[in-house]
Order: structure tokens, then C-alpha cells, then sequence
């Protein structure tokens, strides 16, 4: 993820360009059901924006957002927090992520799921043109499947981080919700397209639900695919185009919740999230990875960096002392550069460009001997590097 060159400036936002919202049928068996894409959040690329997690469920806590950054060596030295274990949850992940970089038109990733799943995908235009990418979705059962909408977001940039962070930021404003978006007859395909210019990355989230007519799950089949000029008859029919070195797979769960627990007398800390999963930078969590499938190849396969997943976290701050605490929290690119988003309290937070010589503090709160419980939210944005780590400091 985000193998390509990470600028300093951000780019002007690109505009999402939307295939048509119509429904038509082919003369062929598959059945096209279309959607546009949803266009990409226009403050994002202006940089730090503080705005409401609708549908969130989080609670509005008493504080404020700095929106400061310093270097991080400023809260160095740092203890490590005690690593909670993270419990799993939610449908299916479907990550398409290689090739990353496509030259060609062709197919990403085809996986059958069922019930409430997410799509994330993450590709680079590199054919040179205009490349439209699709998620397919075909009932490929024996009977109706209704299919809901639980979430959706995009952003389309030059910047593969920017891209990311519009994306993770529209995705959580619109979760919460389940609606009615399509009713599919066997082989029918319910497409979702977004026109990413030459150059540019694309990545987007799409949460959807199958249910049979009963309101149990229901099969359906998801191709990822990019395509120039007229849209494929039947996504089902074609070619996978060959992996690179990145991920692309099917994993058991698109979500995790733990509890954070910062104690006052520890004075710094920080706990890394998104870290990888193996080797020497490894830190992650107990329960933080779950071993996917590439349904392609058959192979096992860990989505280091847990792309596409959602981490909602309770976060527990314990003061210690006789008297109250004012609680700075940050938030600092450990593994390297990007744009980052987390909601904190109620309120959705965008960082600007960071690097992994700097913190952003984006919350400060007033903490009384009985402490205090925020609720969080984030995910590691697609083209930027991890793990994120969060830093808490007390005075």
C-alpha cells in the first residue's frame, strides 16, 4: 500500500466523474443494475477539518481539538501503554489491493460472500487513459437477493494518501445506516463505478448486505475490475489480472473494539496502531490480525497494516493524582508519511501531511479524579504508511 512517492504539498481535490445512476437490462443473462460513486469530501484536501461522525453512534465528550503539531521528540521519552486484546467484528472484509499499480484493464479480485460485507480497494491508474473501477456485484444464487447499502466513500486523488483520507473520511460520516439500494433476480449485477483519471489513485469503501427475501444472509458474488471504454456484459467472465507484491484476499471480520487505558502516573505513553504483523517493526495487539484467503490463488494471506478495517476504541483515561489533569493526545506516523483521519468524541478529525518526525495533537481535555472515557475511531488510510501511534500525555 501507497508504494508510490509520497509528495509534501497536497494536490488540488480531484473530482470524482460518475457513471449514470440508471437501471438497464443486457440482452445478455447478466442484468446490469448501476450506481455512481460517491464524489470525494471537498475539505479534506484543505487539511485539519473538525466535523460530526454522523451516524457514529460516539459520544460528545467536553474538550477541545489544538489542531497542533510538534516534533516528536517533544514527547520522547514515551512508556509503552498496556496492549489491550482487540475482539473482532462485523461481516466480511474483501480487500483489492493487486495489482495496485494496474497498466491494463482487467479484473482485481472475485470472492462469494454473504450477508453484511465491505469492499475496500485501493488501485493507481497507470494504463496511461481514462480506467473506470468497478465493484461487481452478481447474485450468482437461486433466488432474489435484496441488497442494502451500509456505507459508502471515495476519493479519487494525484496524492495516493489524500485519496485515502477523503475516502476513510466520507465512509465513516455515512455509516450507521442500511438502505434499500438494489433487488437482484438470479444473475443479476449491481455495479458501483468510479472514472479515475491517468495517474491518479482511487480508493473507496463500500459496505453492502445481501439478504434472501426471508431477511436471512444471501450469496453474492463481488468482482473488482477496471475497464476502458464500454462496461463488461458480464463482470463474471473476466480475467484476473496477475497479483504484484501486495495483498488481495477475503478476511473474517472488517471491524475491531477494544478499550485503551491510559493511566496518568505513566506520565508519556503511546500505543501503535495498524502495526505490522511480522518482523522486526512488529507491535501489534492481541486479536489485531486475522489471517485472510486470496480466493484467486488459494493462498493465505495478512493485510499488514489492517487496510480497510475500522478500530473502535474505547479510550479510558485513569487520573491518578489529587487534582484535575489536562490530557494531550496525538497522533504521530510512526511507519512514515500520510494523511491521517480519527474520530475523537464525537467529532471527525483530518490531519494535513504528516511525517513520522512529527505529532498532531488533535485533542485536549480536562480530566477530574474520576477520569474519563472517549470514544475513537479510526483505520489506517489507503497510501499511508503504518502503524499510526497514538501518543497521551498529563500536566
Amino acid at each position: 500500500m501507497g508504494e508510490r512517492v509520497k509528495r509534501l504539498l497536497s494536490a488540488a481535490l480531484a473530482a470524482v466523474l460518475l457513471s449514470g445512476g440508471t437501471a438497464a437490462a443486457s440482452e445478455l443473462p447478466v442484468t446490469v443494475l448501476e450506481a455512481g460513486g460517491s464524489p470525494a469530501n471537498p475539505a479534506a484536501s484543505a487539511g485539519p477539518v473538525l466535523q460530526p461522525d454522523a451516524g457514529s453512534g460516539l459520544q460528545t465528550a467536553a474538550m477541545s481539538n489544538p489542531n497542533r503539531i510538534v516534533p516528536i521528540e517533544t514527547l520522547k521519552p514515551a512508556a509503552p501503554m498496556s496492549k489491550p486484546v482487540l475482539s473482532p467484528s462485523g461481516g466480511t472484509l474483501i480487500l483489492s489491493n493487486s495489482p495496485e499499480s494496474p497498466t491494463s484493464a482487467g479484473g482485481f479480485y472475485r470472492d462469494t460472500v454473504s450477508g453484511s460485507f465491505r469492499i475496500f480497494s485501493h488501485q493507481a491508474n497507470m494504463t496511461g487513459s481514462l480506467l473506470n473501477v468497478a465493484a461487481a456485484v452478481t447474485n450468482t444464487s437461486g433466488y432474489k437477493v435484496k441488497l442494502y447499502e451500509e456505507g459508502t466513500g471515495a476519493g479519487i486523488d494525484y496524492y495516493p494518501d489524500q485519496a485515502g483520507q477523503n475516502a476513510l473520511d466520507a465512509f465513516l460520516k455515512s455509516r450507521g445506516y442500511k438502505r434499500p439500494i438494489a433487488v437482484l433476480e438470479p444473475g443479476e449485477t449491481y455495479w458501483k463505478t468510479y472514472a479515475v483519471p491517468s495517474s491518479d489513485t482511487l480508493t473507496s469503501y463500500l459496505q453492502l448486505r445481501a439478504e434472501s427475501a426471508a431477511g436471512g444472509n444471501a450469496p453474492v458474488t463481488v468482482t473488482t475490475l477496471g475497464y476502458a471504454g464500454q462496461r463488461p456484459a458480464n463482470p463474471l467472465a473476466e480475467p484476473m489480472l496477475p497479483p504484484d507484491k501486495h495483498v488481495r484476499g477475503t478476511f473474517p471480520h472488517y471491524d475491531r473494539t477494544g478499550t485503551l487505558v491510559y493511566n496518568t502516573s505513566a506520565g508519556n505513553s503511546l500505543i501503535r496502531v495498524s502495526s505490522a504483523p511480522s518482523g522486526q517493526w512488529a507491535d501489534f495487539m492481541p486479536g489485531e490480525y486475522e489471517n485472510g484467503r486470496d480466493a484467486i490463488s488459494g493462498a493465505t494471506v495478512v493485510n499488514s497494516g489492517n487496510y480497510g478495517v475500522i478500530y473502535d476504541l474505547s479510550v479510558q483515561i485513569n487520573n491518578e493524582s489529587d487534582k484535575r489533569r489536562t490530557i494531550g493526545v496525538y497522533l504521530n506516523a510512526a511507519g512514515g508519511s500520510g494523511h491521517y483521519t480519527i474520530g475523537w468524541g464525537g467529532k471527525l478529525l483530518n490531519s494535513g501531511y504528516l511525517d513520522f518526525t512529527k505529532a498532531w495533537q488533535f485533542a485536549e481535555l480536562k480530566v477530574s479524579r474520576k477520569g474519563k472515557t472517549i470514544p475513537s475511531r479510526l483505520s489506517l488510510t489507503g497510501g499511508s504508511s503504518g502503524p499510526q501511534a497514538l501518543y497521551f500525555t498529563n500536566q
